[in-house]
């Protein structure tokens, strides 16, 4: 009989839990969100401020968090989407391979929960799907020039600007190259790096994709000539030998040249630390004519589409976006706050390097000094834009096959990616 009344308790217990809406034991009316990003320590500990902050504001809410490195971050995530238990907030870069896969919600149906005045049409257009909202910006990492001024002033130069052209800029470089140490080099090679490719791009006229996102928008002519800049600074000891790129071709910041200050100039993320107050930034050379740069978002929010509590996710990046104090915690952990407001309110207590980025990002949202944002790239991007690219350039790097090769091995690569993905 003991026994019995046990198990009915066991089981009253298991249904009342069961019917908690996502509340924890003792507490229905709590629910839980589970939010998950990919970044260094510092991105780590500043979310974590962040969340905390947002605890305190709404203590119906628990938010549990999974940080994590960038390796292996996508191929968790799609397993645990294909498994039904993938976060309710998580941070992206691939919104349209996401949304194509019906796995983001429409944040545009949340108007009332979102605010974006303040975020700006520029970041918005590329979290922008067919009308719908599918991802907001997280930060900004727009391209820029980085150089150590004092590399440059023992040479006798001055940095370039954004009136010098890309061959006045490799000719600068030689003969900086001149006047550095053995085992510093002028600058580095950009030739496997597809947002430095795609400002080189755009201020053609061009970018990555097609106006309607299933092809390629620039030619195999396009691609030759950045290689062929690039492979005769290589060829003169003006960038550094393949052996010494490859490293951080496919995007391991640790091994970059700048981290390791082996080089005097390089475009570069503003989102991505430099590794001392050695560094200055400026513009990249060819943006007097038509600007490449835009206001690239470094990463994104999304939600789950299949989210139990949607408006409390929403109501979560809101937070992380637009609280003031969430701005604070957060600082540039992943760029320039993308809320124009917040951005400014932290100018005034920036050190003088991260003061830099913000002037700069400010300089680009003023009309005519940045490109019009692209449009999301198509689902299979990613692939294109970084495994193809990478694995072509090396080639080029490595001897394996001529420029015109690689650009013709490449289009047909990516054009099977493409065609597989729309």
């Amino acid at each position: 009989m003991l026994r019995s009344r046990l198990a009915l308790l066991a089981s009253a217990a298991l249904l009342l839990t069961g019917c908690s809406s996502g509340g924890q034991a003792g507490d229905p009316d709590k629910i839980t969100l589970t939010i998950a990003w990919w970044g260094n320590p510092a991105r780590t500990k500043a979310t974590n401020a962040a969340i905390d902050l947002f605890r305190k504001k709404h203590p119906n809410i628990e938010v549990k968090v999974r940080p994590s490195a960038f390796p292996g971050y996508y191929d968790k995530l799609n397993t645990e989407f294909a498994s039904g238990a993938a976060p309710d907030v998580f941070q992206d870069d691939q919104v349209r391979t996401y949304a194509a896969k019906g796995l983001l919600l429409d944040l545009g149906a949340y108007k009332d929960v979102l605010r974006t005045d303040e975020l700006g049409a520029e970041f918005l257009a590329q979290g922008t799907i067919d009308g719908k909202l599918m991802d907001v910006p997280a930060g900004t990492s727009p391209m820029a020039l980085v150089y150590q001024p004092a590399l440059l002033k023992g040479a006798g130069m001055a940095a370039p600007s954004a009136e010098t052209s890309w061959q006045d800029f490799a000719a600068q470089a030689t003969k900086l190259a001149t006047a550095l140490p053995k085992g510093t080099w002028a600058l580095a090679d950009s030739s496997a790096q597809h947002n430095h490719l795609q400002v080189f791009l755009r201020q053609k006229g061009k970018d990555w994709f097609s106006a309607k996102a299933n092809a390629l928008g620039f030619t195999k002519e396009d691609l030759a000539e950045w290689w062929t800049l690039w492979a005769d600074l290589r060829a003169k000891g003006v960038v550094p030998p393949a052996d010494v790129t490859t490293g951080s071709a496919g995007g391991d910041v640790s091994q970059d040249p700048v981290a390791a200050k082996k080089v005097a100039m390089s475009v570069y993320g503003t989102s991505v630390s430099l590794p001392s107050e050695d560094w200055a930034y400026g513009p990249l050379p060819g943006e007097a004519g038509r600007p490449g740069v835009h206001l690239m978002r470094s990463v994104s929010w999304a939600v789950n589409a299949k989210t139990e509590h949607p408006r409390e996710a929403v109501q979560l990046l809101d937070f992380l976006l637009n609280d003031p104090e969430a701005g604070k915690a957060l600082g540039l952990s992943r760029g320039v706050p993308p809320n124009s407001a917040i951005a400014a309110s932290l100018l005034p207590a920036l050190g003088p390097q991260d003061k830099q980025i913000a002037e700069y990002v400010e300089h680009l949202r003023k009309p005519g000094n940045s490109g019009q944002a692209p449009a999301p790239d198509p689902a299979g991007g990613k692939e294109v834009r970084s495994d193809l690219l990478t694995r072509h350039t090396q080639d080029v790097w490595f001897g394996k096959a001529s420029v015109e090769q690689a650009a013709a091995a490449f289009f047909e690569d990516a054009g099977k990616v493409l065609g597989r993905a729309s």
